[in-house]
């Protein structure tokens, strides 16, 4: 016999209830459910909008004060450098090089004796070096690496991203070109003689070291030419006489600045004209931007370049013109500056920096002067944080952590 369960038959009252609470939990849950497309495209359409809109503000925006997060008292000699590394602080002078974080805390040094020193910088690699002096020292972020001495006075010195040095002397009228690894091991060494080629009188040395370009000025019959020599170190290269791929002859125009930017691509500027080279082995040109107008700047980081040059006016004054392109030839910026101004730097942020004693502008890539303000001290150099609108003010006798406002 089976067993029964008695069970109280809910009377109707209570059915209904519960068929009613069953009908709303079956609309509740049914998985099959999807909003409208309108209601996604019109998310898509606010939050593009809510982009565009702050992007916008971050470049319309402009600041006339700021206020300083942390300061550190520095003494320093007018003659002393500063420039970002790694993200912290390299400053050189005649007696020595300084690797410090911001707020002056020493991490390495390395004295020397030089009258007229420079310094060159490629990845974590650093070669400071005395100008017409016999001295070249190789760095890291971890300290001095290696020391090349001379018998030659060297005009100018370039370090690529393994350490390897490429250094350009002169004695008499015979140029050198010599290249070292970073172990002081000689690589390659030439000479230029001015009968055959000219005068060098820059150099620039592709960061994995394969590529070399100098640019050589002419004379003649009191007339100036300049010739850019490309040479190429790999196996493609040896297959070409002396290792030259490509040559380029500038008749009446005098380049005395060539390096290596982005991607390896080449960059040539003259008293009248900027040249952007492709990164391909007989060094074609990408990009030759003619001036009309007389030049007083130059000035590139790894994408973008520029110069300011003297113009005139419908009324006839003459005023200073900022121009920046980026390396495909497109210009961004045109902008009439002040007139006086002590040097132009274009930052890492892609920022124009205009320096003239103690007064300091910032542009950014649209032509809008973001900052202006006259500090009351010298400012040596300013350098982006890491946000948009904090900024490191290296000053004559401290180091500033401003945030703009």
């Amino acid at each position: 016999m089976e067993d029964f369960k008695i069970i109280t038959l809910p009377n109707k009252k209570e059915e209904d209830e519960e068929n009613n609470t069953e009908t709303v939990e079956d609309i509740s849950i049914d998985d099959d459910y999807t909003p409208p497309k309108k209601r996604y495209f019109f998310l898509f359409f606010l939050l593009l909008f809510i982009i565009i809109a702050v992007v916008v503000i971050r470049i319309v925006t402009v600041y006339d004060d700021y206020e300083v997060e942390k300061a550190w008292e520095r003494q320093d000699s007018a003659e002393s450098h500063y420039v970002s590394y790694n993200n912290n602080l390299i400053k050189y002078s005649a007696d020595g090089i300084f690797y410090t974080n911001y707020d002056g805390s020493l991490i390495w040094n390395y004295t020397y004796d030089m009258l007229n020193p420079n310094i060159d910088i490629c990845e974590d690699y650093i070669v400071a070096y005395d100008q017409k002096g016999t001295e070249v020292d190789i760095f890291s972020s971890k300290g001095f690496v290696n020391k090349i001495s001379t018998t030659t006075p060297v005009l100018e010195a370039k370090v690529a991203s393994q350490g390897t040095v490429a250094i350009l002397l002169q004695e008499g009228t015979t140029s050198y070109v010599q290249m070292y690894d970073r172990d002081g091991v000689l690589l390659v060494s030439g000479e230029i003689h001015p009968e055959n080629r000219g005068y060098p009188i820059s150099m620039a040395l592709s960061s994995d070291a394969t590529r070399l370009l100098l640019s050589i000025v002419n004379i003649d019959d009191g007339e100036v030419s300049s010739e850019l020599v490309f040479y190429d170190f790999t196996s493609a290269g040896k297959k070409e006489e002396d290792n030259i791929v490509a040559t380029y002859q500038y008749i009446g125009a005098f380049i005395p600045k060539v390096d290596y930017v982005k991607n390896d691509k080449a960059i040539a500027f003259s008293d009248s004209r900027i040249i952007v080279f492709n990164n391909n082995l007989k060094a074609s040109i990408a990009k030759d931007i003619s001036v009309k107008d007389q030049m007083k700047s130059v000035f590139y980081n790894d994408t973008h370049f520029g110069y300011i040059c003297e113009k005139a006016t419908e009324n006839g004054e003459i005023v200073n013109e900022l121009n920046v392109y980026n390396l495909y030839g497109f210009k961004s910026v045109s902008n009439i500056i002040d007139n006086s101004y002590k040097s132009v730097e274009l930052l890492s942020n892609n920022e124009i920096y205009i320096n003239n004693e103690n007064e300091v502008s910032i542009y950014n890539l649209q032509g809008i002067e973001r900052f202006k303000y006259s500090f009351d001290e010298t400012v040596y150099n300013v350098i982006p944080g890491a946000t948009s609108r904090r900024y490191y003010v290296i000053q004559e006798n401290k180091t500033e952590s401003i945030y703009l406002k």
